[in-house]
C-alpha cells in the first residue's frame, strides 16, 4: 500500500506535467446573468393566473422563474399585488398547531405560505418561537 506521502508526491508530479491551462478571461463589467425570456404570451398568461388567484410562487415555478420577478412582472403591467398572509382563523389554527409540536415548515405548507411568514405572524401574536435545531 502507497504511502500518503507518495500519492502527494504522485499528485504534485501529476500536476505539474499536466499541460498548462489559457488563463481565464476577464469581464469589464458585470457578468450577465442567464434570464429566461418571456413571451408577451406568457406575460399575459402571468397576469392572468394572478387575477385568478394563483400564488407568484406557483406562476413562477410554471415559467421557472422567481417570485420576485413574478411581482415585478406584474407591477409593470399595472397589477396591484394582493398581500398573502393567513387569516385570523389560520392564525389560531397555526398557533395551535405550532403549540401542538408542528414546524413552521408543515404549517406553511398546509396553508400554502412559507415557513417565515408563520414565523413572522405567530411573533406578532406573541407566541413564542422553539430554538431552531443546531443554532
Amino acid at each position: 500500500m502507497r504511502s500518503l506521502r507518495e500519492k502527494w508526491a504522485d499528485l504534485r508530479r501529476r500536476i505539474h506535467e499536466s499541460p498548462s491551462r489559457s488563463p481565464l478571461l476577464s469581464h469589464d463589467g458585470a457578468v450577465p446573468r442567464s434570464k429566461r425570456f418571456l413571451t408577451a404570451d406568457d406575460l399575459a398568461d402571468i397576469a392572468r393566473r394572478y387575477e385568478a388567484g394563483d400564488t407568484t410562487e406557483h406562476i413562477g415555478n410554471r415559467y421557472g422563474i422567481s417570485k420576485t420577478r413574478v411581482a415585478t412582472v406584474l407591477r409593470e403591467h399595472g397589477i396591484t399585488l394582493r398581500r398573502q398572509g393567513l387569516t385570523e382563523e389560520q392564525i389560531s389554527d397555526a398557533a395551535a398547531f405550532y403549540a401542538c409540536g408542528k414546524s413552521l415548515a408543515w404549517i406553511g405548507a398546509r396553508y400554502d405560505v412559507s415557513h417565515t411568514t408563520v414565523a413572522t405572524t405567530l411573533r406578532r401574536r406573541g407566541v413564542k418561537l422553539r430554538p431552531r435545531p443546531g443554532w
